[in-house]
């Protein structure tokens, strides 16, 4: 037995490193005092840039509820504090329900790789209509893919669509002080008159999991606003 252990660990199975979003809005496992500071900026032809820092904690969970405690400052002093309550699990929030079925397989070539991933849909319904969320999950690396989600009315018309696309894998990034490893997707948002285009940088190794995202808005090619949001520093317990 001496001489077979080393062999048996040898070859034993090296598990996929977990790289998908925390649920509860990117807090999941996070503890309570927990918090990320972030820069979030509009950019307009022709106008001043318009930075507005928030800082988010966590101030209390439990196994049901996240609730995050938010407060903002703009460029001109003004301050504001908001409350919200996210589902510590899943999709559905206070007044909606979720269901998830398999769509089967699917291999999908992102980030220069071609992945075989679990294609999941899970639909949201609430009083306001539904959110069809598609989920493209590999397990090696253990990764989204992809996400697409899109927002129906009451009537099931679709308002909006947007779509992360994996484009590369096990990218650093500087916040504040600390170092952290970073998956960077590729962005795409519509709605009634507007595209949205973008990249983001998301990591599990930060409470609410965004690192940086930039976007521009464009109505009818032409370009209409360009929003960015940057994590400053933050503290994870």
């Amino acid at each position: 037995m001496r001489l077979l252990l080393p062999l048996l660990l040898a070859v034993a199975p090296v598990a996929a490193e977990d790289m998908l979003p925390r649920e509860g809005s990117g807090w999941a496992g996070f503890k309570p005092g927990s918090w990320v500071r972030m820069k979030r900026s509009v950019l307009q032809p022709g106008r001043v840039i318009s930075p507005t820092i928030t800082k988010i904690r966590l101030a209390k969970a439990d196994a049901e509820t996240l609730t995050l405690a938010a407060q903002a400052e703009n460029a001109l002093g003004m301050a504001s504090e908001a409350e919200q309550k996210v589902p510590a699990k899943g999709d559905a929030g206070a007044g909606e329900t979720e269901k998830s079925e398999s769509l089967g397989e699917e291999v999908l070539l992102v980030a220069g790789k071609r992945l075989e991933c679990a294609r999941v849909r899970t639909t949201v319904t609430g009083p306001v209509g539904q959110r069809v969320i598609t989920r493209w999950i590999a397990s090696e690396p253990k990764v989204w893919a992809k996400r697409t989600e899109v927002l129906l009315d009451p009537d099931g018309k679709e308002i909006s669509r947007a779509t992360l696309l994996l484009a590369s894998l096990g990218e650093e990034r500087a916040v504040g002080a600390r170092k952290v490893t970073c998956l960077r997707y590729k962005t795409l948002r519509t709605d009634v008159d507007m595209e949205w285009t973008g990249e983001a940088l998301l990591s599990r190794d930060i409470p609410g999991g965004l690192v940086w995202q930039e976007e521009e808005a464009r109505r009818a090619g032409t370009l209409v606003v360009t929003m960015r949001v940057e994590a400053l520093e933050f503290e994870a317990k």
